[in-house]
C-alpha cells in the first residue's frame, strides 16, 4: 500500500546547514524503510508566504472553518487574494498519511514559523471540534522533530505533540526526535552545529534514537482527546 509522507522543516536556517532539516532527512530515510512503496514530499515552510492567523475562532468559533471562505475554509487565506502560500500545507496535509514536522528550538519554544502554520492550521481541527464534521487529520501519523544548541529540546517536542494531537492525529509523546548540542545553558555557540549531530548520527546512540523514532511514528495509532 502507498503511504504518503509530508515532511516540513521550519527553521529560518538554510536546510542545508540546518540540523533540524539534517536531522528530518535522516529519519525520513529509516521511515520509508517500513513502507515501501512511500512517497515522500518535503517543504521548506521559511520559502512560504503565510498570512497572519486572524483569530476568527475568537471572534465566533463558526467564523473558523466557515464554508463561506472558500475551498480552504480560511479567512486569512481567502482575504489574501493570492499572496498567501498556506494551501501549499494544506494541501499537502489532506495529501499525507504521514505528517513530519521538524523545527529549532527558539528560546524554549518552536520556531515562529511553525507557530504561524499551526495557527493557520485551526480551521482543519475547527472543522470537527465546531462544526461536527470528520476531522480531516484524524488517524493521520504524526512525528516531530526538534534540534537546538542547548535548551528544552524534549519539552518543546512534547508540547508540540500535546496541541496537535487535538487535530484527531495518530501520535503520542514517544513519536518525537530531537537533538542538542549541549545541556550547559551557558554555553555559547562557536560554530555551526551540524557536523556534532552529523557524528552523534553515527554513534550507536543516534542510530537507537531514529530507529525508534521511525518505528514508533510507523505504527502510531490515534489516541482519543
Amino acid at each position: 500500500m502507498l503511504q504518503r509522507i509530508f515532511a516540513i522543516h521550519t527553521s529560518t536556517h538554510a536546510p542545508e546547514l540546518s540540523t533540524s532539516a539534517a536531522l528530518t532527512k535522516a529519519s525520513l530515510s529509516r521511515l520509508v524503510q517500513y513502507f515501501p512503496n512511500a512517497e515522500v514530499r518535503w517543504v521548506d515552510a521559511a520559502k512560504l508566504r503565510v498570512a497572519p492567523n486572524l483569530s476568527c475562532y475568537a471572534n465566533g468559533k463558526q467564523n473558523c472553518g466557515d464554508p463561506a471562505a472558500g475551498p480552504y475554509r480560511c479567512w486569512a487565506q481567502h482575504n489574501a487574494k493570492g499572496a498567501d502560500e498556506m494551501p501549499v500545507i494544506y494541501d499537502n496535509l489532506a495529501w499525507c498519511d504521514t505528517f513530519i514536522v521538524s523545527t529549532s528550538n527558539r528560546w524554549g519554544s518552536h520556531s515562529a514559523i511553525l507557530q504561524s502554520i499551526i495557527e493557520r492550521m485551526n480551521t482543519l481541527e475547527n472543522q470537527g471540534a465546531s462544526w461536527g464534521e470528520p476531522y480531516p487529520m484524524r488517524g493521520k501519523k504524526l512525528g516531530v522533530v526538534v534540534t537546538g544548541l542547548h535548551w528544552k529540546t524534549t519539552q518543546v517536542a512534547k508540547e508540540l505533540i500535546d496541541a496537535l494531537k487535538w487535530w484527531g492525529f495518530a501520535t503520542s509523546e514517544d513519536c518525537t526526535l530531537t537533538w542538542q548540542r549541549s545541556n550547559d545553558p551557558f554555553f555559547e555557540q562557536p560554530d555551526n552545529s551540524l557536523p556534532y549531530e552529523q557524528k552523534w548520527l553515527l554513534t550507536e546512540k543516534g542510530r537507537v534514537a531514529v530507529d525508534k523514532f521511525a518505528r514508533t511514528v510507523a505504527h502510531a495509532r490515534r489516541v482519543v482527546v
